[in-house]
């Protein structure tokens, strides 16, 4: 008899285990979680007797908060060819070679906008031989002003119709990192 007044005890032992036992507390682990991008260099090394030119962008305390700050150094010149290096990084350091690393999962795009007649083409590729566009090749047509906007792009569809260099829309996926640059050409 006295194991049956148990019984009601260990029931309810056995539903309290039960609810609580199997509750999913295990957080969701988040893969190539996305970097805060918080300064970004374009470096266009000339194909002839033009000078480097440097694109910079620093902005330490990420969205909001203070203004970011542009620099250029060098003269970007009409009628010219380069061979462009983009760097993005942050608080922590240089985070090219994880764009690298996973360049199946990234891309750069370059847009021109206004008077400034860029033509960029990729140098690079990933491991399917898709492009990642850290390196490009950079044709300038004649003299003007424009912005060029540099858009790092996180898991895009790399062959989605349309996509290409200069329409990063189409590829969607995430923005990682956008900024536009002031450009003149001389």
């Amino acid at each position: 008899m006295k194991n049956l007044r148990l019984i009601p005890f260990l029931f309810a032992f056995s539903i309290l285990l039960f609810t609580f036992g199997c509750e999913d507390d295990d957080d969701p682990i988040i893969e190539n979680e996305e970097e805060v991008i918080t300064t970004a260099t374009l470096t266009l090394f000339p194909n002839g007797p033009q000078e480097m030119v440097t694109l910079g962008f620093s902005d330490p305390d990420g969205e909001g908060g203070n203004a970011p700050t542009f620099t250029t150094t060098g003269q970007l010149m009409a009628n010219a060819s380069y061979r462009g290096q983009m760097a993005f990084g942050n608080e922590e350091g240089s985070i090219v070679s994880e764009i690298v690393t996973e360049g199946a999962e990234h891309q750069v795009f370059y847009v021109s906008d206004g008077g400034a007649s860029l033509s960029f083409s990729y140098d690079d590729a990933d491991a399917f031989g898709d492009p990642i566009g850290l390196v490009t090749m950079l044709t300038t047509g004649d003299a003007g002003t424009g912005t060029l906007t540099v858009t790092l792009r996180h898991e895009p569809t790399k062959g989605a119709m349309g996509a290409a260099i200069n329409n990063p829309a189409a590829a969607g996926g995430s923005i990682d990192a956008e900024i536009t640059f002031d450009i003149e050409l001389q």
